[in-house]
């Protein structure tokens, strides 16, 4: 008999619209030179910062929701191979090659011994590694928790679970490193708390949800004040993005990470308060996730090479013209996912992940 199929999780959904405007938010404002007031741009790196966090606690999430009552792991497997892994080889395909071909030789992780290896071993060390794009490093990374999610579900069902999170989260706040500089694994071990704190959440979600409206207001109250520490330096953002690029680990307590860490549970319990209300570009950019995820940077590409080549003559950015920028970019991922999926049907999951 097949399953049930979970009831649709509105406040998720918003959520996860969320965090990836906010992934595209950091990513657009470090991409064009910042000519308007330093103090907006610090305001935008604040609140966007560590949007991946969101991501991945969404991802803890939803993976102990929808697993609960019917865990089939190797069909689990089959489908992240056929929605996640399948398109991120398919996507990609441009920045493999133009690192093979024309950008080459300019990156930190392309020494001598790359250089002199085959192109079976270049595209392989790419592919498990995700350097060939600055966010792909992402979907090894996550891959990782793809095959550990067996054990993920063993040990949530197990008392010291619920103890032993919570410890986890603050332990890993010692942690700095992940991303494009780090390797996969690195990267694993900064976000597995974040990952196990979301199937917490989730495990008790209907304690979490109905807290009251004093947790919310507190929660808010907290974010709002570290968010103005950074902008003025006093807790010094650029420290921790800085650090985050060294290619060794380093052991450092990450406020940066307790603001996003906190700023789960704020999102979390205040879009199921509001779950009644409809939020359509949060629905639309939460269905097209993943699409506009393997999108954006080619797009942030092409603008980069546009203002680079005075094609559109500015300077750099500020508050209007950031605005403007972040938009298009998300508004020009969704137009391609829309004529992807116009002719490719639903298929087109399989080649951008939406």
């Amino acid at each position: 008999m097949k399953a049930a199929k979970k009831p649709f999780l509105g406040y998720i959904h918003n959520f996860r619209g969320l965090a990836i405007i906010f992934i595209v938010g950091i990513h657009s404002v470090i991409s064009i030179p910042w000519e308007g007031s330093l103090v907006v741009k610090s305001l935008f790196l604040g609140i966007f910062n560590n949007g991946t966090i969101l991501f991945v606690f969404i991802a803890g999430f939803l993976f102990y929701y929808l697993s609960q009552g019917d865990f089939n792991y190797f069909q689990y497997l089959k489908k992240k191979l056929k929605y996640v892994i399948i398109p991120y080889l398919i996507i990609s395909i441009p920045a493999i090659l133009d690192k093979l071909f024309i950008d080459s030789g300019n990156h930190w992780w392309m020494t001598s011994e790359f250089q002199e290896a085959s192109f079976i071993y270049k595209i392989f060390l790419m592919i498990v590694t995700g350097r060939h794009s600055g966010i792909l490093w992402f979907i090894p990374m996550i891959a990782l928790f793809y095959l550990c999610s067996y054990l993920f579900l063993i040990f949530s069902k197990k008392r010291i679970f619920d103890y032993a999170t919570p410890i986890l989260c603050i332990t890993g706040l010692m942690t700095v490193q992940f991303g494009y500089h780090a390797n996969p694994l690195i990267s694993f071990v900064y976000f597995l708390p974040i990952y196990l704190l979301g199937m917490w959440v989730a495990k008790h979600h209907l304690r979490i949800l109905s807290a009251n409206n004093f947790w919310l207001i507190g929660l808010s109250i907290v974010y709002i004040i570290m968010t103005v520490l950074e902008v003025y330096g006093i807790i010094p953002l650029n420290k921790y993005l800085e650090m985050r690029d060294l290619k060794h680990s380093v052991l450092i307590f990450n406020i940066s990470k307790l603001k996003a860490t906190l700023l789960c549970f704020l999102l979390i319990i205040g879009f199921n308060k509001v779950n009644h209300l409809q939020f359509p570009l949060l629905e639309r950019t939460g269905t097209d996730s993943f699409g506009i995820f393997f999108l954006h940077l080619y797009i942030i590409n092409v603008f980069q090479i546009v203002v680079q080549r005075q094609i559109i003559p500015i300077e750099g950015l500020n508050i209007l013209s950031y605005s403007i920028y972040l938009f298009a970019v998300i508004a020009l991922a969704m137009i391609i996912i829309f004529f992807v999926r116009m002719v490719f049907g639903k298929n087109s999951r399989i080649l951008i992940g939406s």
